[in-house]
């Protein structure tokens, strides 16, 4: 039989086998409550990340479509300008033409002119005297065209 000495031995053998379990379950406990907070820590970590990194991401997307409207925008300015200049360059090159036109019938006139002096002088030498055309005062008193009063020029 078991001596009293040995029962009491027992309970208190058991009684310290109990206290280190709770305090192992306690301990257990603690630890458990700690790798929990840091999970949570952790999780809150990965959130905030996934949360700045999202931000970072709009922030670009909403940068990069400012920029594609600025592009956009100056991409059609440029056209407009373009479109203008080529029309203000193709109006130049219609006045440059039209002056060059221009140029050509007044070296025609001037070449005429220049023809007719000749004839001039050269009706004047053989008459011996200064012929006016009807058209600078003179031919008498007849009303001659020029071309009639030319024809009665080179009778004489």
């Amino acid at each position: 039989m078991s001596t009293p000495d040995d029962v009491a031995k027992e309970v208190i053998d058991q009684a310290a086998a109990d206290k280190a379990a709770a305090d192992e379950a306690a301990a257990d406990q603690v630890a458990a409550d700690q790798a929990a907070a840091e999970k949570a820590e952790a999780d809150k970590a990965t959130a905030d990340k996934a949360a700045a990194d999202q931000a970072a991401a709009d922030k670009i997307a909403a940068d990069k479509a400012a920029s594609d409207k600025a592009l956009a925008d100056l991409t059609a300015e440029r056209d407009t300008f373009k479109t203008e200049r080529d029309a203000l360059t193709g109006e130049r090159d219609a006045q440059t033409g039209e002056r060059d036109t221009l140029k050509t019938e007044r070296d025609t006139l001037k070449t005429e002119r220049d023809a007719l002096k000749a004839e001039v002088d050269r009706l004047e030498k053989l008459t011996g005297k200064a012929a006016r055309p009807p058209a600078a005062g003179g031919g008498g008193d007849k009303k001659l065209t020029a071309d009639a009063w030319l024809a009665e020029q080179l009778k004489k």
